[in-house]
This record gives C-alpha cells, sequence and structure tokens, in this order.
C-alpha cells in the first residue's frame, strides 16, 4: 500500500492490482471453510425439512429401512464434499504466493 501510494495509482487500480490479490488467499480460505459447513448445514435443513434434496432422501431412506440407498447417499454426499473442498483447494494455490 505504501509503494502503491508513493506512486500516486488511482483507488480503483489499487483495490484490483494491490489489495485484492493480497486478500485473495485468506478470502479463499474463509471461503473453503464456510462451503464446508454450508454443506454439512444444507443436508441437516433438508433432513429435518423436508420435501426434496438429499438430506430429506436419506431421512425418508433411513425411516423405509433401506440401508443400501442411505449409505449410497451418505457415500455421495462425501463426493460432493471433497470435489467442492478440492475445488477451493485448487483455487487457493493459484493465488497463493509463491516464495
Amino acid at each position: 500500500l505504501d509503494v502503491s501510494r508513493t506512486l500516486e495509482v488511482n483507488p480503483l487500480r489499487k483495490a484490483f492490482r494491490v489489495v485484492l490479490p493480497a486478500a485473495a488467499p485468506t478470502i479463499l480460505a474463509g471461503m473453503r471453510i464456510s462451503m464446508g459447513i454450508a454443506w454439512l448445514v444444507i443436508v441437516a435443513a433438508e433432513m429435518l425439512v423436508g420435501g426434496t434434496g438429499i438430506g430429506y432422501f436419506v431421512w425418508n431412506e433411513w425411516n423405509n429401512l433401506s440401508i443400501t440407498n442411505v449409505l449410497f447417499a451418505i457415500l455421495m454426499i462425501g463426493v460432493v464434499g471433497m470435489a467442492l473442498d478440492s475445488i477451493f483447494g485448487v483455487l487457493s494455490k493459484r493465488v497463493a504466493y509463491q516464495e
């Protein structure tokens, strides 16, 4: 920020060339953590509220004693969670500083 102030960079350029690249690793780390929590909460809310969704499917199949479908749905929940985490992991590596 001191260098951009010394070079009299306009605020918009400073935001996109200095502040955002410096904050991007922290922003993506927060998004990665919050995505995992959001995925957990969505599935739990679907179990409680019902109607549609994978959480409702798990709860409905559990009540119908269809363990095979329950295990498959839990596996799919895990696969989607891992995929989302991997996507944010790759994005985090792309914006991280190279030493």
